[in-house]
């Protein structure tokens, strides 16, 4: 399965919000849970160096090339550098496809009962399976009707 940086790390402050309140840490649940968390955590790093090279590649420089830096150790930036920066950091962090990790998933009676529906939507695809979306009237009039292999080029 893939997500985006942004999904996974959320996915991860939750699920550890759940581990936390779990008076029962040996379930089903709690093990899938530790288990993709483990998955996620493993790809941080990466994100990490790839923060990096982003915020390098865009830092300022003086007349021989060299990085400057303020006197905290940060980056300077030129003003549409560090827009094109956030830009790009943005992209990578909501791309679909960076976080790739097997789920976990769990039956619904493995699930706690009192499992808020707001919380809920943050574990599909994690550790809930999705369910099966339901067609619109539109796709399914579209679904009903005859195909033909015969193309014609418009005339």
């Amino acid at each position: 399965m893939e997500t985006s940086y942004k999904s996974a790390f959320r996915f991860v402050e939750v699920a550890q919000a759940l581990i936390k309140e779990e008076t029962e840490q040996d379930t089903k649940f709690v093990s899938a849970l530790n288990s993709v968390i483990e998955q996620i955590d493993d790809q941080r790093d990466a994100y990490g160096k790839k923060l990096t090279k982003i915020q390098r590649k865009h830092a300022a420089e003086d007349k021989f090339g060299c990085i400057l830096r303020d006197d905290r150790g940060n980056y300077r930036y030129k003003k549409d550098q560090e827009e094109a920066m956030e830009e790009r950091i943005e992209e990578l962090f909501n791309h679909e496809s960076s976080v790739v990790f097997d789920p976990e998933y769990v039956d619904e009676e493995s699930l706690p009962a009192n499992l808020p529906k707001y919380v809920r939507k943050w574990l599909i695809g994690f550790v809930i399976e999705p369910a099966e979306v339901e067609p619109t009237p539109a796709k399914k009039l579209l679904n009903s009707l005859p195909t033909t292999n015969n193309q014609t080029d418009g005339k």
